[in-house]
């Protein structure tokens, strides 16, 4: 790969198209079914790109986040990544990083803030299950996307959450010392699991 940056998840949504990302804020490509692979964003590009978005919609409270991510440089982890094809998909973070791309990672747009974190907490994880898409990350912090922004859904549990496994309906989220939170209705309502 391009980079020596610590990389921590891949995802391949069709048989020959997948990324990887890691630390330093990078983003990388692969289009030959993981022979060769193609950096399509680090910690630099990332700043640019927030500051840009946010300098464009005139919130001061997001240009002012904006720049704070690109004073600190390549610092900052993205966790997870989930491509629905290869054209759609979103990457998570540290301190609450959340893009998405429609255009199979040429371009990236921010949703900081749209996205119910108010602490700018680390996303750990990010998967569709069924026809939700659902993000996990610290104290208990598990979104749901609709379609517009990922909205904050109540747990019985609130310590860190560091995966997600389902299929259809069903969503399991895992986190710190065994874990386990279920929801057998797309995430409307969630039980712990004895594990």
């Amino acid at each position: 790969v391009p980079v020596s940056s610590d990389l921590i998840a891949v995802q391949f949504p069709t048989p020959t198209t997948g990324w990887a990302v890691g630390h330093d804020g990078v983003v990388l490509h692969s289009a030959d079914a993981g022979k060769t692979w193609a950096r399509q964003l680090d910690g630099r590009g990332l700043g640019e790109i927030l500051v840009a978005h946010y300098a464009r919609s005139g919130d001061t409270k997001w240009v002012e986040e904006a720049k704070r991510f690109a004073a600190q440089g390549a610092e900052n982890p993205f966790l997870d990544v989930w491509f629905d094809d290869a054209q759609s998909g979103f990457v998570v973070g540290a301190f609450g990083l959340v893009l998405r791309t429609a255009d199979g990672g040429k371009t990236w747009e921010p949703l900081l803030h749209a996205t119910d974190n108010p602490k700018a907490l680390h996303l750990y994880a990010i998967k569709r299950v069924g026809s939700e898409l659902f993000i996990a990350g610290e104290q208990g912090t598990l979104l749901k996307f609709d379609g517009s922004r990922f909205a904050a859904l109540t747990l019985p549990y609130k310590g860190t959450l560091f995966g997600l496994v389902g299929k259809e309906r069903t969503v399991l989220a895992h986190g710190l010392r065994g874990n386990v939170v279920r929801s057998a209705d797309g995430g409307v309502s969630w039980q712990s699991v004895a594990t």
